[in-house]
This record gives C-alpha cells, structure tokens and sequence, in this order.
C-alpha cells in the first residue's frame, strides 16, 4: 500500500508484474485451461498480468467480470461458475473472499477429475504491491523453505490433540484439533502448491504462499480471541482491537470500539446463525516477506508469526457450513499444543 499512495499504480508496472507469476505458474504447460475470476474493484494491472504471464506460457485462458459484490463469500454471478465448470484450474482474483466458504464455489470446488477437486487458486484481494515487493516476491529458496517449515509445523499439529493461542492483546483461548486423516496437515502444507499430480493435473495453491491451518473440532473452541491487526471486515489497518469470546465453539460476544460495532454488523448482516461457530480455522502465517502494519488481510494472514482465525464454515471437517466464514487477524502470536510443545512464541516460530 505504501507504494501505492506514494506513486499510484502506473501501467510501468507490469514490467515487473508479469515475472512476478513466475512460481505458481511455473508448471502451465501449453493448452491448459484456465478462467480468471475478477471484478470491478480489483486492480486491472493483477488480472491483466496474469492473462499475459498465462498467454506466455500458451495456456488457453477465459476472464471473467462483475460488480464487485456486496461482502465476503458471496457467491459469483451463476454465468461465471459456469464458464470455470470447463476449465482445468480456476483463479480467484477478486476483492472478495472466494474460498470454501463462498456456497457457489462449494459444488465447483468438488467436481474435477484426478484427485476429484477442480483446483481453485485462491488469490483474492491481491495488488501489485504483494506481488512484486510482499509475499508475493519470494525466491524459489525461499518458496521452498515455507514449504519445508510448513511441513515441520504439519507434522507436530498430526500429533496433537488439543491447541493453546495466546496473544499480547489478551488472547487466550484452547480447542481440541485431533481428528484429522494420519500426516494430513504435514503433507497438506508441506506439499509444494501448483504442481501437477499423478494423474497429470495442477493441483491447488493459495498465493502468497505461507499457512498452516487446523480446523478446531466443532464445540470444543474456548475462551478470548482478539483480532488486532484487520479482517474481512472492517478493512485496512485497525486502530481499535476486537475480542470474540466464545463459548463451546460459538461466539457469544464482541467487543470493542468502532471496528467491533462493525464486525457485529457485518455478521448480521450478512452471515447467519453458523457464521457464529468455530468452524473456519486457526492459522499461522509461515511467509517472512510478507510485512507489518500494510492492513492488507491477503497480505497480513499469510505474514511470519502472524495468526487469522476464521469464524463460520468450516471446509476442512465439513461439520460447520454457513453463510460466510469471517476471518481476522493477530500480529504476533504464541501457539503452544498439548501444554507443552512451543510451536510460535510471540510471533517468533520455533520449529
């Protein structure tokens, strides 16, 4: 963003934006097919960059458009999950949350052949500044040592059975994590992203890369959790934190000042009676790139020592489904399971 209020966003830059696809579209191969999902408010030099870095490498690419929509996880216009129903991978980049938690992505997401999952490559609220100079800007080494510290943190988490996150603003809350397929979450997240699978299909990504997350078991999440940093809603860089209390895997309160009156809104406005469930996920960001203080969630969620928890749907147990999943962001946190391996101290990853 600091770029971006100092010089604007001239077209120069996609000298530099269309390198800046370079890793996860490194294994495009002539004749695959992608559809581009985008809107109004998204940054025209991120999708236009893209279709030229997908055109380079001989893809076969479809963009589509529309109004941005009105919050998080709304559904696209039924028009464009039709034309990404025929392609082989698609590309969310929009200035809303298309994630599991959007219902029209729910039933794309589980048609494609291969390992049964149509790729969905979640990009959303991506700018020009994450792509050349945040999370966006890795290294191959670097890309590649997320990946492996993902892996570390993926296999203590398949261990465990319960999780402590606490947090300098006050953050103290415990859930049960245990449940999951045996090495689940260190093969999930330490599995390189964009790579072909067996059966010769790309496989699925996030970008930047740089999260492991566990989905607390449904009624088990306790305590305070105190989003400081920003969420889906209000945007940009908060001034006032906001703590949820929960209670058996439910928010029962919210409070703060201005951006918690706006959090409570939001909810009601838009989610329903599970978007209050936990559900949705507790993450560590694992991506040293990423910087402080930009107030950018896409950006913030995936930064090192960082944490989003996400309220409502729940993609990984498939319990939790509801109209929206919120999800908010700590800048340092302490991550401790089965009271006693250390995984984040304060921000500061030790594994």
């Amino acid at each position: 963003m600091t770029f971006t209020e100092r010089y604007g966003s001239p077209h120069t830059r996609m000298i530099d934006l269309v390198q800046a696809w370079d890793i996860p579209f490194e294994q495009i191969k002539a004749g695959d097919k992608f559809c581009v999902l985008t809107d109004t408010g998204m940054d025209p030099l991120v999708w236009e960059s893209a279709m030229a870095a997908l055109k380079l490498r001989g893809a076969e690419a479809l963009l589509c458009m529309w109004p941005r929509l009105k919050y998080h996880n709304d559904s696209p216009p039924e028009m464009a999950i039709e034309a990404a129903r025929a392609s082989d991978v698609v590309i969310a980049l929009t200035t809303t949350a298309l994630n599991s938690g959007t219902p029209a992505l729910r039933s794309l997401r589980a048609q494609g052949g291969g390992t049964g999952k149509k790729p969905i490559w979640l990009m959303e609220e991506m700018t020009a500044e994450i792509l050349t100079q945040g999370g966006g800007s890795v290294s191959k080494d670097e890309f590649l040592e997320i990946c492996q510290r993902q892996s570390r943190i993926g296999e203590i988490l398949d261990r465990s059975k319960h999780i402590r996150v606490t947090s300098s603003f006050g953050s103290d809350l415990t859930a049960q994590i245990d449940g999951y397929p045996a090495n689940a979450l260190r093969d999930r997240w330490g599995r390189v992203p964009f790579q072909r699978n067996s059966s010769g299909g790309l496989g699925g990504g996030t970008w930047p890369w740089g999260e492991v997350h566990v989905e607390p078991v449904p009624g088990t999440a306790n305590g305070t959790l105190v989003w400081d940093t920003t969420a889906h809603h209000p945007a940009g860089l908060w001034r006032e934190p906001v703590t949820l209390t929960i209670k058996d895997g439910r928010v029962m309160d919210i409070d703060g000042g201005v951006e918690a009156n706006e959090v409570r809104w939001y909810l009601e406005t838009y989610g329903d009676e599970n978007s209050y469930l936990c559900g949705g996920e507790i993450a560590l960001g694992t991506n040293q790139r990423c910087p402080p203080y930009t107030g950018q969630l896409r950006s913030e969620k995936k930064r090192y020592g960082a944490m989003h928890f996400g309220i409502g749907h729940g993609a990984d147990r498939g319990i939790v489904k509801s109209k929206l999943r919120c999800e908010g962001v700590i800048s340092r946190v302490t991550i401790v399971v089965d009271d006693s391996t250390v995984i984040c101290d304060n921000g500061r990853i030790l594994v």
